[in-house]
């Protein structure tokens, strides 16, 4: 599957230069990625955002692209992951809570994979 993430307030929060990334977002792509599924990351606040977000947390092994987040995307997405109720009906996805501070027992993304593996979409 091609399996869109966003960045702000699901991968990532950020306040002013303050970045950081959602606990358990390497584990998840990797895990992901290593059952054959194409990851995105893509964002409202644009391609290079994403960018800057992939290269600063190494994520580039994982990742097969970024964009911004636009209907005329040149990909379509299978399945996203979004803090947004509306994007998540509007794409088909998961809808994950907002990342809203840094909280290291934050165990949200996980559910990606547990969700991805009752729909038996990681054999």
């Amino acid at each position: 599957m091609r399996i869109f993430f966003d960045v702000d307030n699901t991968l990532l929060y950020s306040s002013g230069a303050e970045w950081v990334l959602r606990p358990g977002t390497r584990h998840v792509i990797a895990a992901l990625k290593s059952q054959g599924h194409d990851i995105y990351i893509w964002s409202a606040t644009g391609q290079l955002h994403c960018e800057r977000l992939v290269g600063r947390y190494d994520l580039a092994l994982f990742v097969t692209a970024c964009f911004d987040k636009d209907p005329a995307c040149p990909v379509k997405p299978d399945l996203i992951v979004d803090d947004d109720w509306y994007l998540v009906q509007k794409y088909s996805g998961i809808l994950v809570e907002a990342f809203r501070g840094p909280d290291p027992e934050d165990r949200e993304l996980y559910r990606v994979l547990e969700e991805l593996t009752a729909l038996g979409s990681m054999l």
